[in-house]
């Protein structure tokens, strides 16, 4: 490829205490609610959203990756955009945040996998990256003619997915791998991509779902199993433990978390309640928790209610309930705790975005979590 420049800096290695992100915008976000207010995806609304997440500069613009809708044909969640189209026109209407290609790595071959993102990574000059899932839902794998495999399989398909992508990406010679899951002849992936090494997310939260973070992944999340953030801390500092004992890595730790900012507690937990509880889209939840947990039958009713809240506020993420200044102040205890980042979600993204950027982000500054952004707005 002709015409070279000097590579982008990925935000995502940045020296920011606290990183932030955005999730979810190539579908209908990430809410299960009937609201008025859910975000509703189109191509325009992803360009705003994006150039607004660059000027304000946050490090990450994330995909979600689904082939079928939790609550039948034609529901909103399966509403999704392809994720490597979608990052690769995200890529050219933005100038230094880094875009996220989800995809699942048991139905994604690699050798795919990887001219797609080094396209991504060309179009965005180094600012591409891959949020790793092994693809947990039945319906995906029968729409792909492919039999669910057990957890640990999962995770073997997954180990040798990211070592063929690893080498497609960076050896410049074409070579043969006869794996357990990948037999492949003359492997080569051309253009080759700006970045010399790919950047991984993963957010596998089983002890063997955590070794393959911990060994493959530069920013790996954890699911807190209590929002207490002294609990969040105990999670992060195994994580890190972990990683740096098993395998001699530093790893970024991350959360999702959804935000619901007003101008007071009371009012942001009342616009909570409305919109997961008096209108909340119970069916698909139902169906989510019932396909995605196990063992949900045998857990107490207390726990399911919580799990199925957090479905319905924004898939299961952390809450960012407040105002201003309670979720600037929540956030900084994560930080405090370890967490390296946040990848967010609101039900109004264009309106949430606009005013977290206005009030929360100037308090995240002030405290030291991040510097100013050196965007235009």
């Amino acid at each position: 490829m002709s015409d070279k420049k000097a590579p982008t800096p990925n935000q995502l290695r940045n020296s920011n205490r606290m990183k932030l992100g955005v999730f979810g915008t190539n579908g209908n976000g990430a809410a299960f609610t009937f609201h008025p207010d859910r975000f509703q995806c189109s191509w325009d609304a992803n360009v705003r959203l994006a150039q607004k997440a660059d000027s304000l500069g946050f490090e990450a613009f994330v995909s979600a990756a689904r082939w079928k809708a939790f609550g039948g044909d034609g529901h909103y969640s399966g509403d999704l955009m392809e994720t490597f189209s979608w990052a690769g026109a995200v890529a050219a209407v933005t100038e230094r945040i880094s875009v996220i290609s989800t995809l699942h790595v048991t139905l994604i071959h690699p050798v795919f996998a990887a001219k797609a993102a080094a396209s991504v990574d060309i179009i965005s000059n180094g600012r591409a990256g891959l949020n790793l899932v092994c693809g947990w839902y039945p319906a995906e794998m029968e729409l792909f003619g492919i039999d669910i495999q057990d957890h640990g399989d999962r995770y073997a398909i997954a180990e040798e997915w990211v070592d063929v992508f690893n080498r497609l990406w960076t050896e410049t010679n074409s070579f043969d791998h006869d794996g357990d899951y990948f037999k492949i002849k003359g492997a080569i992936t051309q253009p080759r991509p700006v970045q010399e090494s790919p950047f991984f997310l993963n957010a596998g939260g089983s002890p063997r779902g955590q070794e393959f973070a911990g060994k493959n992944a530069d920013v790996a999340f954890i699911i807190p199993r209590n929002p207490d953030v002294a609990f969040v801390k105990e999670q992060v500092d195994q994580y890190r433990a972990m990683a740096r004992e098993k395998f001699g890595r530093e790893v970024q730790v991350w959360m999702s978390a959804y935000v619901v900012q007003r101008d007071t507690m009371e009012e942001a937990k009342a616009y909570a309640d409305d919109y997961v509880v008096a209108q909340g889209d119970d069916a698909a939840v139902e169906h989510l928790i019932r396909e995605n947990v196990p063992n949900a039958q045998a857990m107490p009713d207390g726990a399911v209610r919580h799990m199925a809240y957090a479905f319905k506020a924004g898939y299961g993420g952390y809450p960012l309930v407040g105002s201003a200044a309670d979720i600037a102040e929540r956030i900084a205890a994560l930080s405090e705790a370890g967490v390296d980042g946040l990848l967010m979600t609101w039900l109004d993204y264009e309106n949430g975005l606009a005013r977290f950027g206005d009030e929360v982000l100037p308090r995240l500054e002030k405290a030291g979590l991040r510097e100013a952004s050196q965007v235009p707005a």
